[in-house]
């Protein structure tokens, strides 16, 4: 694979590993944040750091210009911040796509949130997009207008990714968190989750085979949050947590997020099965 200008925006938790992954490569990577305190850790994964003031078409557009490839991986801080970090962001894309016509390659993590309640069933990429909230609306959509730059020469990846978790968030900091409160809901439902590491790896993986479309990316277990977080517990010889059905979590609907279309392609995770830390 020849060497490329890569332009990881958003360049966090997930976009970091990736970004050292493309450097080690040979790559020449420009991360960005809208954070100026996560410029030093930028200079650690790629070999050029910018500094985003929001949504700036300009910025965007000398991104796109002086890359081959863009990897978005950005995330909303608050929840009121998803359609200016989602929706906006991929409007101003859509925008300059048609204006400037420089087709890229295009890969986008969004999430299998925008799923939604499929009552405990295994959903694949042709399932329905059901998330009735807000921000699962916002993620749909989005999805929609990154994909619509095919039409316009662009070859698109969309990943939605489980819930991400690994070094800074293990399992067990989220019990000993919840040690004087219950966890939101029964624990009833099923757990989809990706291991950071997974995410880099498959983000590299897509790139190096010139794969598109739409791939779920969650590793191959399933256990209730109930079990998954008794089984932390009890490891790591704490407290078993407890529940209150009244509370509202961020992760809703109930479903187990299937991942055999990015094995079929050959993709192989280092996490298959759950880490307990």
């Amino acid at each position: 694979m020849t060497h490329q200008n890569i332009a990881v925006i958003g360049c966090g938790y997930v976009g970091g590993e990736a970004a050292q992954i493309w450097r080690g490569r040979g790559h020449h990577v420009t991360g960005t944040t809208r954070h100026p305190e996560r410029l030093n850790s930028i200079a650690q994964v790629a070999q050029k750091g910018v500094l985003l003031k929001g949504n700036n078409e300009s910025e965007f557009a000398s991104l796109i210009a002086s890359n081959e490839t863009l990897l978005l991986t950005i995330g909303a801080d608050r929840p009121e911040d998803y359609d200016s970090a989602y929706r906006q962001t991929a409007q101003i894309f859509r925008h300059l796509a048609l204006e400037m016509d420089a087709p890229r390659r295009l890969i986008y993590t969004s999430s299998a949130a925008v799923y939604g309640d499929h009552h405990g069933r295994f959903v694949d990429e042709e399932s329905d997009l059901l998330s009735k909230t807000e921000q699962g609306k916002i993620l749909i959509e989005t999805e929609h207008l990154y994909h619509s730059l095919t039409e316009l020469g662009w070859h698109v990846t969309i990943f939605r990714l489980a819930e991400i978790y690994g070094p800074g968030r293990e399992l067990s900091k989220r019990i000993q968190q919840h040690q004087s409160h219950p966890f939101p809901g029964n624990g009833e439902q099923y757990t989809n989750m990706i291991h950071k590491a997974d995410c880099a790896t498959a983000i590299d993986y897509v790139l190096r085979h010139h794969l598109e479309g739409i791939f779920n990316l969650a590793d191959d277990d399933h256990p209730t949050r109930k079990e998954l977080f008794d089984s932390v517990a009890a490891k790591h010889h704490l407290p078993a947590p407890t529940w209150d059905p009244k509370l509202t979590g961020l992760h809703q609907g109930n479903k187990r997020i299937s991942n055999h279309k990015i094995k079929s392609e050959g993709f192989t995770l280092k996490h298959p099965h759950r880490l307990l830390d």
